[in-house]
């Protein structure tokens, strides 16, 4: 009885150690969602988009909370690779709030007049899982009553100050 009972241990044990197989579903983006338009008469807050996009990037909008139709607290732009593979930079906006950290050790930018703030990701330099280089980081400011958060891991510094100073 024992020895059966160490020997299911075992299998488990093996089992919980084996990976499961699971194929992946590609991943299709829905370019035909909610339009900015829509989106500015649903927030209660000033809608800023970036003027300055290479023509080549494609535009994911995912709005919050999910199920809402009528009032929506707050929305993100997502600028893919022409491929719809990469997320290239991602901008989540909402109304302004005194909750918001703002200077966590970061260095302060000038964004059209307005004050924002850029830290580099920690991991800065380095290779990530598809041999890509990290670069890019975090960017936060408001303009305008709104709170505006950038992120990127493919977009240098540099670009992505370009695109938060074209954002009208």
């Amino acid at each position: 009885m024992k020895l059966l009972f160490i020997r299911l241990l075992v299998v488990i044990i093996l089992f919980q150690s084996i990976p499961l197989l699971v194929q992946a579903k590609e991943i299709k983006y829905n370019h035909d969602s909610i339009t900015i338009s829509e989106i500015k008469r649903k927030v209660d807050f000033k809608v800023v988009v970036p003027q300055n996009i290479p023509n080549d990037w494609t535009l994911e909008k995912k709005t919050y909370p999910w199920d809402e139709k009528n009032k929506i607290t707050n929305f993100s732009l997502h600028y893919m690779d022409s491929d719809d593979k990469y997320l290239l930079i991602g901008i989540e906006k909402s109304k302004e709030s005194s909750n918001k950290e703002m200077n966590n050790n970061a260095e302060q930018v000038d964004i059209n007049g307005h004050k924002g703030f850029f830290v580099e990701w920690g991991n800065s330099g380095e290779l990530d899982k598809e041999g890509e280089l990290i670069t890019g980081g975090l960017l936060r400011w408001i303009q305008e009553g709104t709170y505006v958060e950038m992120d990127s891991s493919r977009v240098s510094r540099n670009t992505m100050l370009d695109v938060a100073r074209s954002m009208k």
